[in-house]
Parts: C-alpha cells; structure tokens; sequence
C-alpha cells in the first residue's frame, strides 16, 4: 500500500480531486472597469516625432541659442505629453487600488468545496480537522488516503468502472503507467473513453449536477485566463519584437561608413600630420590657420553626417510609433470581442482566473508605449542636437557666420 501512496499516478489523481474541489465562483461581467475604456492607439499618436531639420532639432534641444543654450528647453517641448500619459497610467492605478480594498475569497463558498473532497470529507471535515492533534490528523490522514486509494473515484462521486479499471491497471502495471503519462491529452482520453465505452448510463443526483456545473464553470474560466493572459503574452512579444528591430535600425544607422567616429578618426589623423610653428614662450604649436580650416571642415562634416542621420532616425521612430498603434489596435480589437470573457471578480485573484487587473495592467503598459517613444526622440533629438551646437561653437570661436 505504501508504494501505491507514493506513486506519481496516485499523486496526480490527489492533485486533480483537489483541483476540481476549489471554489466555482460565478464570472461577473466587467462592471465598473476601465478595461477598453481608452483609446490606445490615439494615446500612442500623440507621442512627438523628431524635428523636420537639424536646426529644428538642435532648436527643440537648446532653445533659441545655442551658445547660450537654455536647458529646461527639450524638457518642456516633451513634459505636457509625458504628464498626459502618466495622469492616465494614474487613473488605472488609483481605480484599481480602490477596486482590490477589501477583495478576497468567500471563505465561506471555499469550505463548502473543500468539505466535498473526498479525502477531507473521509477525515470528517474541516472543522474536525481543525479540532484535531498533530497525531490525530496524521492517523485520520492516513485512513482517510487508504480509503480513497481502494475506491478514488466512487469517493469523489464519480460512478465509473471504466475509469476505476483504467486506475487500477496504471496502478498495479508500472510500465503502463509510464506509457499512459506520455501520451497527448487526446491520446488519453481515446484510451479512456476505451475504458470507459461499457459504463451504464449513470443518473446523477442533485448534488452530483450542482457539482458538475461548478466544475465546468471553473473549467471555463480557466481556459478564458489561459486565453487572454496568452494574448497579452503574445503582443508583449510583438512589442519587444517592434524594439528590437527599433534598435538593430539605429545601430545600423550609427555603423554607416563615413559616421562620427570614422569623421573623428580621420580628425586626428589630419591634426597629427599638421605642421608645427614656433610660437614664442608657448613653443612649437600647430599651424593655427590650418587648423583653423581642419576644425571647421570638421565640424561641418559631423554636422552634415548628423542631417543624414535625422532622416533615418525619423523614418525608424514612425515605424516603431506604427508598430505601436497597430499592436495596441490589435489588443482593442481582442477585448471588443472577447469582453464577455473578462473575469472582474476581484476574489478570484485567489483562484488565478482574475483576468480584468492583468488588461488593466497590460493597458496601463500600452500607454507607456508613448512613452518610450518620447524618450527614444529625447535621445535621437540630444543626439543629434549635438552636432548642430558644436558646429556653431566651432564657427563662433573662429569668428565665422552659420
């Protein structure tokens, strides 16, 4: 009996009847929800692309002048669009804080259930095991199990010589058992239906449909969960995908021959061969008009490189800011669809089959998508503004015009 009790095939039927005696609650429509409330896409929109010009761009950077730059100046081109974003993600946040006081399982509804497990009823009950010993319920523990392996499913109420044959034979023929957990679920249930296929018409009592309907409800949600958490997986991918490739663009945008550092690389190799005068106590030095020339023909050429790269930066920010729109359009056309399928009921969080809080969480996130491609243009706008200021500090110190 020992090896029977330790068997993983007896562990898995333990660990089904537990699961089908957890509490069915009833799914409630999404009441009082901000899921599929706002409009995504719309939000993602609003987000700023990079400037039309380099001299926009460094403009949106630095303010008006750029040898005296202002910098509360990009801060405050983007800020009013970031708070817009965060003033919703808030709503989500403080709608749902106050949704979650006070959730919890009906504990009521959950002992009900668990009363009807088999092995629990066989040891009396929750409140006799409650009132028990250490001792006590070790000793009812184990009558309680003997009694559930020599007659599981009659126990559980469940009226089937097939699947009582099916259980014993994995039970006394170990290879069998080996074979049956490595089949696919239809192959299983092909081979119990074949065990199955002489069972009488049974008639179920009240309690046994009651039953029933609970466990199919629960069945229901569950597979509604696993449904929509995997499209949230789904577009969570489609997002990091979208990034990826967002990022692979830039680098090959910054790798193109003839970029910053090549412009750099080729500076030092022409300052390094420029010839040398005396200069009084200060020494040799070199050639300040030659320099001069190389400075400026320098600068130009980073600022010149930094106008291409504005072009393909853009060109990559509106394809990821429509890759956006079309992932967060694909996620309101899921829940349009599938509203009815949305699990509000905040005391199922305990059960796992909650699914509202996810979206929420997940919209919550969508809406950050505006948000990480304002920051991408705060980066590419720095970036770039860059070359355009240090192009006009270079013909400023030299005393040239723009």
């Amino acid at each position: 009996m020992k090896n029977n009790i330790e068997s993983p095939v007896y562990m898995l039927a333990i660990s089904a009847l537990f699961l089908l005696a957890l509490p069915a609650f009833a799914q409630q429509p999404i009441a009082n929800s901000l899921v599929g409330s706002t409009d995504l896409p719309a939000y993602i929109e609003e987000a700023p692309g990079l400037a039309t010009s380099l001299a926009a761009t460094a403009q949106r950077a630095f303010g008006n002048d750029l040898l005296q730059p202002d910098h509360q100046a990009m801060d405050d081109f983007y800020r009013p669009v970031e708070e817009k974003y965060r003033r919703v993600q808030q709503q989500y946040e403080d709608f749902y804080k106050k949704k979650m006081e006070g959730a919890g399982p009906d504990m009521e509804a959950m002992n009900r259930e668990i009363e009807r497990n088999p092995i629990v009823k066989n040891m009396g009950g929750v409140q006799a095991i409650q009132n028990m010993s250490q001792e006590e319920a070790k000793q009812a523990a184990t009558q309680a199990t003997a009694q559930f392996v020599a007659d599981p499913f009659a126990a559980s109420g469940v009226q089937s010589p097939g699947m009582t044959a099916l259980y014993q034979k994995m039970m006394s023929d170990p290879a069998y058992a080996q074979r049956f957990q490595k089949m696919t679920e239809q192959e299983r249930m092909v081979e119990l239906q074949k065990y199955m296929a002489n069972d009488p018409l049974m008639v179920k009592t009240p309690e046994q449909v009651q039953q029933a309907n609970q466990q199919m409800a629960r069945r229901d949600e569950v597979v509604d969960a696993m449904e929509i958490n995997g499209k949230i997986t789904e577009l969570t991918q489609e997002i990091q995908n979208a990034v990826n490739a967002y990022g692979e663009g830039v680098n090959q945008v910054d790798a193109q021959p003839g970029n910053h550092a090549g412009i750099d690389a080729k500076f030092g190799e022409k300052y390094n061969a420029l010839p040398e005068i005396i200069a009084g106590e200060v020494g040799k030095v070199k050639d300040p008009e030659m320099e001069k020339k190389l400075r400026m023909e320098t600068a130009a050429q980073h600022r010149e490189r930094a106008a291409a790269d504005l072009k393909q930066y853009s060109l990559l920010l509106q394809e990821l800011k429509v890759q956006y729109k079309q992932i967060a359009s694909s996620y309101m056309q899921f829940i349009a669809a599938n509203a009815p399928r949305v699990n509000g009921n905040m005391a199922d969080l305990y059960a796992g089959t909650n699914t509202e809080l996810n979206l929420a969480n997940f919209e919550a996130s969508l809406l950050g998508l505006g948000l990480d491609l304002i920051k991408k243009s705060r980066e590419l706008t720095s970036n770039v503004a860059f070359w355009e200021q240090n192009y006009q500090q270079v013909m400023s110190s030299y005393g040239a015009g723009n």
